[in-house]
């Protein structure tokens, strides 16, 4: 990331008055382009209420910072390249994590594209701007021994815990996203051609199949259920029939699979990928996996083929006799010099 120096940006704020002319429809002010974007990003792209709320806290952040350099709220004033330059400086002088760097700035690119088509800014002053570069991230998964050891309850027990199982079989399989889960109603699901409508990211709707497993314990959590079974009663709810809230869903996922797994991240997501990695390491087609995830772009789906790979080699690596080992593992054969 290419950032300026303390006292150049001083110069540059005192002079930035003069560095765009910029059309401003509604007096150029830049809550009111928030606003706007805040309401494209809610009503034309279906963005959910998390991700809105994602954007709206990155993009808080440079309003408070452009307010802190008391640089006037307008377009003409704050999206302008030494603003930005000095914002993403401001970021890195916090301790940022890289991440959290690279959101940020995104949300701010994803901001300025916006007020250019909306013809609020001649260009896009954060063409240029750079992010940290991101290492990719494997994600955590169960191994399949793991998930055999996700078991149904006793038959006598209570609605509670047939709803907790069913919960974890619906995400292992169907590998849906936990606000996916969180709004479901009954009437989502056709246990007959054993498949589950949800409405995904983008308010993009999609039917996926549910393995009999998943079937079987939903049937059983509703036998059990007291609270209403109208179709359009939330699928997963508490015992006053009410929909659980996302935080209630986590904590049971991971109290669910503490029972099974010791690494440290045991939520929803997890077993999200564990149920693509586990199709992929099958032979499953990458373009299917893609569309039963609902990813808008192949390139997320490709993730899962590297951890596929990944797994193989460890495989091949531990159980092959002419594989490479460590040094110093016994097994290894002798190398003459």
């Amino acid at each position: 990331m290419v950032l300026a120096p303390a006292n150049e940006i001083n110069i540059l704020f005192s002079s930035m008055a003069t560095d765009q002319s910029i059309p401003a429809p509604g007096g150029g002010s830049l809550l009111s382009a928030l606003a706007s974007f805040y309401a494209y990003l809610e009503k034309e792209k279906g963005f959910s209420g998390n991700t809105l709320a994602a954007y709206r806290s990155d993009l808080d952040e440079f309003v408070r910072f452009l307010t802190s350099r008391k640089v006037a709220l307008s377009l003409k004033e704050s999206l302008v390249k030494a603003v930005l330059r000095s914002f993403a400086f401001h970021l890195s002088s916090k301790g940022l994590k890289p991440r959290s760097i690279a959101r940020k700035i995104a949300a701010l690119k994803s901001f300025s594209r916006f007020c250019v088509r909306r013809h609020l800014l001649p260009n896009n002053p954060s063409k240029l701007l750079s992010a940290p570069k991101l290492d990719r991230q494997l994600p955590v998964f169960l191994t399949r021994k793991q998930a055999a050891m996700l078991v149904p309850p006793p038959v006598k027990s209570s609605e509670e815990a047939f709803r907790n199982y069913a919960i974890i079989e619906f995400f292992y399989g169907s590998g849906i996203r936990l606000a996916e889960l969180q709004a479901l109603t009954i009437g989502s699901v056709n246990a007959k051609q054993a498949t589950v409508r949800v409405m995904g990211k983008g308010r993009k709707e999609r039917v996926v199949p549910l393995t009999d497993t998943a079937i079987e314990a939903m049937g059983r959590y509703l036998s059990a259920r007291v609270s209403a079974k109208a179709p359009d009663a939330p699928l997963f709810a508490s015992s006053k029939g009410n929909a659980l809230s996302r935080r209630q869903i986590e904590r049971i996922v991971a109290r669910e699979l503490s029972l099974v797994s010791q690494q440290k991240k045991r939520s929803p997501h997890v077993l999200r990928h564990s149920f693509a990695t586990h199709l992929m390491d099958a032979g499953a087609d990458i373009r299917a996996v893609k569309e039963l995830l609902g990813h808008a772009s192949l390139t997320t789906t490709q993730i899962y083929t590297h951890v596929s790979r990944e797994h193989l080699l460890k495989a091949y690596k531990q159980a092959h006799p002419r594989a490479e080992r460590r040094t110093g593992d016994p097994r290894s054969p002798s190398r003459s010099p």
